[in-house]
């Protein structure tokens, strides 16, 4: 509650919420930008272009080019990730990589009508602008004094440590995927680039261990990974998850369960409602992640149970 602005006096905490709101509003604008270039940026390919490119990435870049009714000769490349990222790992374009990765870099400044920059110094603003109500010095000093670190020096101190170490190690990577590509046979004069890391590192994965992904793939289906982590989660945490398919969700893609546990006296009780939710589309925000609708908490009403979405 404190950190909240309870012990404000009353201007100050009218000025706190008003700072509060609008920070909202533009971090919920800032990713909306960046979910707004991954959804309309396309890169259209024909089928030629996709050499190297698994089976499982030709079809999605073609019902990717279905959904933005281009003709039925075209492919089209997305900032999605589970387009973009497997087009840098296979793709042997490296031209075309190099245009997908600059493109994927600048998420949130393709178009001049999205500026996140400007956001982000607003952000930053009004952050130094909160941290100055509570009396610190800066908005990282507020942020960490919550937190294990404390301090900014103590993360800084961390951080450091971590990049010395990480750096020698990448460019360890670095060195042994140049060596391999020019062992190779091929001349790359400005070296190994930031769209070149996936495809070589998969080439040399490929070569030296025999490792091939996409091989790999069908013993990974998403029916046998859902099952094998929803065993899981019953054999530590007691949890069985009942399917429930005449539940209508908000996309017809969403499977809903429910989640039971038994308790001690042998009754069996509803937890929870999971919504996995797997497939990339248009105007939802790529990769891998987990939200929630009610946050799990001891002071919920009788008979009231939180909701994930996965």
């Amino acid at each position: 509650f404190t950190r909240a602005g309870a012990k404000f006096d009353e201007k100050s905490q009218a000025e706190y919420a008003d700072i509060q709101a609008r920070l909202a509003s533009l971090q919920t604008l800032f990713a909306q930008n960046v979910l707004k270039d991954e959804e309309t940026y396309e890169m259209v390919l024909d089928l030629g272009d996709l050499t190297g490119c698994p089976d499982s990435l030709i079809e999605a870049a073609r019902e990717a080019a279905v959904e933005r009714n281009r003709p039925d000769d075209k492919y089209v490349i997305t900032l999605s990730r589970s387009i973009i990222e497997p087009f840098l790992t296979f793709s042997d374009r490296r031209d075309l990589r190099k245009e997908a990765f600059s493109a994927w870099a600048k998420r949130g400044e393709l178009d001049a009508g999205r500026d996140n920059i400007k956001i982000a110094q607003e952000i930053l603003c009004l952050r130094h602008k909160q941290a100055e109500l509570h009396g610190y010095k800066s908005f990282a000093e507020y942020q960490c004094e919550d937190s294990m670190a404390k301090t900014p020096a103590n993360v800084m101190r961390l951080l450091q440590d971590v990049w010395a170490r990480a750096k020698q190690s990448a460019n360890q990577e670095r060195e042994a995927l140049e060596e391999f590509v020019r062992s190779s046979g091929t001349k790359l004069d400005d070296g190994i680039q930031p769209w070149d890391w996936r495809y070589s590192a998969e080439q040399v994965r490929k070569t030296k261990y025999e490792f091939d992904e996409n091989l790999l793939r069908p013993y990974l289906s998403l029916e046998k990974v859902t099952e094998a982590v929803m065993s899981v989660s019953q054999k530590l945490f007691g949890l069985r998850y009942v399917k429930r398919p005449d539940v209508v969700s908000y996309h017809p893609d969403v499977q809903t369960y429910e989640v039971h546990e038994t308790l001690p006296d042998g009754t069996d009780k509803l937890v929870a409602i999971f919504i996995h939710d797997n497939f990339a589309r248009q105007h939802k925000a790529s990769g891998a992640w987990m939200s929630e609708y009610r946050t799990q908490t001891k002071n919920l009403p009788i008979g009231a149970d939180p909701v994930e979405g996965d």
